[in-house]
């Protein structure tokens, strides 16, 4: 199925009737879906959103009458497909961090190097659950949260433990590689 400016419309009409709230929850949700394929290390994320958009306005004619949920979960489901079909192909980009993740730096330094280390240790659901956590700010940040809670079957102070734990885990990890850096550069001194 080609895609048209009818189908790009149904899918702003199905995002909410009033056209300027939809495009603004598109851009929104485009936004979010670059951000989440990037914190995946995915080299083309913009690529990536578009052919998640792609494939849910395949597939809105089959849904919109029977899908309940807020059509972002049905993004977030689409790409996470992706995601998988990507990492099967290996293409993955080791330098690229997310801006939205704590402990940010954009410099190439140790400290992004090490974060993106310890982030790519995570196993899937706990990696997939900090960049949810942090993907969005201000309101959307908190209605991301009730949606990501309800999503687990848990409330919203459980979902926030759960991130806590993930977070100290990594931030954990991120010192113990800090910490190895440093006695290996000091080692490295020591021997010349």
């Amino acid at each position: 199925m080609t895609i048209t400016w009818e189908s790009f419309e149904a899918l702003l009409e199905w995002l909410d009737p009033d056209r300027e709230v939809a495009a603004q929850r598109y851009e929104i949700i485009r936004g979010g879906l670059i951000k989440i394929f990037v914190s995946h290390g995915l080299a083309d994320a913009e690529h990536y959103a578009d052919e998640t958009v792609d494939r849910v306005i395949k597939r809105l004619p089959d849904i919109r009458a029977t899908y309940v949920n807020d059509p972002i979960r049905y993004f977030h489901g689409v790409a996470r497909n992706i995601i998988r079909e990507a990492m099967r192909r290996k293409e993955v980009a080791f330098d690229v961090l997310p801006e939205c993740l704590p402990l940010h730096r954009s410099d190439g330094s140790e400290l992004a190097e090490c974060l993106v280390k310890c982030l790519r240790s995570l196993p899937h659901d706990k990696h997939a659950l900090i960049y949810d956590y942090y993907v969005y700010g201000g309101r959307q940040k908190v209605e991301s949260h009730r949606e990501m809670a309800a999503e687990l079957s848990i409330t919203v102070g459980a979902l926030r433990t759960r991130a806590h734990h993930v977070r100290v885990t990594l931030e954990e990890c991120v010192a113990k590689c800090l910490e190895a850096g440093r006695n290996k550069t000091g080692a490295n001194r020591h021997n010349t």
